[in-house]
């Protein structure tokens, strides 16, 4: 029995569907394959145009060539600060200024040191005025008094005028100490110890600073990265090797060249440690990770 041509309509149109819905599957799992290998070789790819060898890699961190962390001499508040986080300095530069908490303390020290002073020369003085009243007495009345009494009252007027002379010394000499103490607890100054940038600073106007407490830490503006890498390597190591370096979230490869090696190895871990300069830029940050790799055939 044949089918009429309206039954054979409707079949087609009933398949249709059918091959229609097999090409849209093949097409919907075809490209996430494609796609996936076609994105995974733009990944290297990208890294050979940007230069990154193809040698096994060690981790890194950038540090400076100098830093100093600056400490309170003395106990007190910050009254006043010079410079920012991330500010560049010159050497001597002030950063910070303290008032001691001592301040009062040096002034009752410095009040009670004067006190004493004064009265251990009007003491003197008194004695020197009561030696030398005895040498006139005895100058006026010479037959009374022997050659031998008069030349020892005279030495005793001229050692009391002496002592005299010596205690006023000393009291300068303690106002002057008294001063300079006075001074340095009023106003202590926190500069830097050399040319750099000011990292960090750990206290803000009005905080209060125990003695020897951090108070900020200046680093200069030369760059290492210092990097550990396994026994074999560290061995083939040497001052001069060029090697790269790639910090987080970069493909661009700096070369820099290896300035030291420690010449001992890490007991625990079996590791060694070296340091290379980094180009003067970019600048980057102490505290940055960096991705240190070899060249292949690099010699000093």
């Amino acid at each position: 029995m044949r089918a009429s041509a309206g039954e054979r309509g409707l079949v087609i149109l009933g398949v249709l569907p059918l091959i229609a819905a097999g090409f849209w599957l093949v097409l919907l799992r075809e490209p996430p394959a494609a796609e996936a290998a076609r994105a995974a070789r733009p990944l290297a790819n990208s890294s050979e145009r940007a230069g990154v060898v193809n040698a096994p890699s060690f981790v890194g961190v950038v540090v400076a060539g100098q830093d100093a962390e600056l400490g309170a001499e003395l106990g007190g508040e910050v009254v006043r600060v010079f410079k920012e986080p991330g500010a560049l300095v010159k050497q001597g530069d002030p950063l910070m200024q303290l008032a001691a908490t001592s301040v009062l303390g040096a002034k009752k020290l410095a009040q009670a040191q004067a006190r004493e002073d004064r009265s251990a020369i009007r003491s003197a003085e008194l004695a020197a005025q009561s030696a030398l009243d005895q040498v006139e007495r005895m100058a006026q009345a010479e037959a009374a008094y022997s050659e031998r009494d008069v030349r020892k009252a005279r030495n005793e007027a001229a050692s009391a005028a002496a002592e005299v002379d010596r205690l006023k010394a000393t009291a300068a000499l303690h106002r002057a100490t008294n001063g300079r103490e006075l001074m340095r607890a009023s106003k202590q100054l926190v500069r830097a110890p050399f040319d750099g940038v000011l990292s960090a600073r750990y206290l803000d106007t009005g905080d209060f600073a125990s003695p020897g407490q951090a108070l900020a830490k200046v680093v200069d503006q030369t760059r290492f990265v210092r990097f550990a890498l396994p026994a074999k390597e560290h061995a083939q190591l040497q001052a001069g090797t060029q090697v790269q370096v790639v910090s987080a979230g970069s493909d661009l490869p700096l070369t820099a060249a290896v300035v030291d090696v420690d010449p001992e190895l890490d007991a625990a871990a079996a590791v060694g440690f070296a340091r290379a300069a980094l180009p003067e830029l970019p600048r980057m940050s102490p505290g940055t990770r960096i991705e240190v790799r070899l060249l292949p055939g690099a010699a000093p």
